[in-house]
């Protein structure tokens, strides 16, 4: 356990206290240490082997980490009086000693020099699975090839080749709204919308308005009078420039210093990652929802995008939704129309 030792900057006679506390276990390969929303009763040391570390996106485990001899895991749910956040695999036959949850308990309040550097590599592992744990967030900006699948009701699934399609106010004017779209992304200080192509919802966020959502409709959206009375004109680049400067006001205010540590920490990895997209990119996306509405049975009945955030959020009619970067889009559609 060398390696926990230097990890945790323990002294021998630290690492001998807690080998008082442990018991060996053996695991093999593929051996389930503990699932995600168990009970959580242990905490463990990896004397030799490897372990994957888990979490549950949309159904399908994601790897977050892989640790080796020496790591320790299992401290996060102990701590925080919670259930696993995750899941523990054997990648490989491993000897891993373990501490019950009394002893660990025990172990933390006996040796508080220990408990301190516990709770110090946990809360940088907080930090991590933060990140790690939303489908998706501005550190998967740029992110090539991001595809996640959602499934949406059953029912609404089976049914989907059965129900009448019918032609909608959008399809009416979909020839148009695709340049009005255009308009509204890059001339105007609008960053995001999101188009509802049953009702002919449109909601827009703007970056000169940020915490208010207008809601339009299609058949207003496609008048470029209307378009002129709602959108104050801004250029692409001076957007992208605004966008950057809000970020960076926030974190330059009294309120986030005044953050406890471990969140302005997250935010600033988020901040630092940000980029918004380039404007070739959305272009892309837009030339292709017309095709994707025209899908034969599991046609676009909505979708999202923002120059803000490389993840085009797709749902169809069989209620499943699809989000993809714009580098994937132009491969999901060759996938699914051509």
């Amino acid at each position: 356990m060398n390696k926990a030792r230097d990890f945790l900057d323990l002294s021998d006679d630290e690492m001998q206290t807690i080998a008082v506390y442990a018991y060996e276990e053996i695991y093999n390969q593929g051996d389930v240490i503990f699932s995600e929303g168990h009970k959580a009763d242990t905490f463990y040391i990896i004397d030799s082997g490897q372990v994957s570390i888990s979490v549950s996106k949309s159904g399908k485990p994601e790897e977050i980490s892989r640790l080796d001899d020496g790591d320790f895991f299992g401290e996060l749910a102990l701590l925080d009086k919670d259930k696993r956040e995750s899941t523990a695999t054997a990648n490989t036959k491993a000897i891993i000693w373990t501490i019950s949850h009394d002893e660990f308990k025990k172990l933390i309040t006996d040796k508080p020099a220990i408990a301190n550097k516990l709770k110090t590599v946990a809360q940088t592992r907080r930090e991590e699975l933060l990140l790690k744990e939303q489908l998706v967030s501005a550190t998967n900006v740029g992110q090539q090839n991001l595809h996640v699948s959602l499934k949406g009701d059953p029912s609404i699934r089976e049914t989907a080749f059965t129900r009448e399609r019918y032609q909608s106010v959008v399809d009416k004017v979909l020839p148009r709204l695709i340049p009005a779209l255009r308009q509204i992304l890059f001339e105007s200080s609008v960053y995001r919308i999101y188009v509802g192509l049953n009702n002919g919802e449109v909601r827009i966020h703007s970056a000169i308005n940020p915490f208010i959502e207008e809601i339009h409709t299609a058949d207003k959206i496609v008048s470029g009078t209307y378009i002129n009375r709602h959108f104050p004109p801004m250029e692409y680049e001076t957007k992208r420039k605004l966008m950057y400067d809000i970020t960076d006001f926030i974190e330059k205010t009294q309120e986030f210093s005044s953050m406890p540590d471990s969140w302005r920490h997250v935010l600033d990895v988020i901040q630092d990652d940000w980029r918004p997209i380039e404007r070739q990119q959305l272009e892309t996306v837009l030339d292709g929802l017309c095709d994707m509405r025209k899908i034969q049975n599991f046609y676009l009945r909505n979708f999202s995008l923002s120059m803000a955030q490389d993840a085009i959020r797709m749902q169809f009619n069989c209620d499943g939704t699809h989000i993809v970067s714009s580098s994937d889009y132009l491969q999901f559609i060759e996938d699914n129309i051509i």
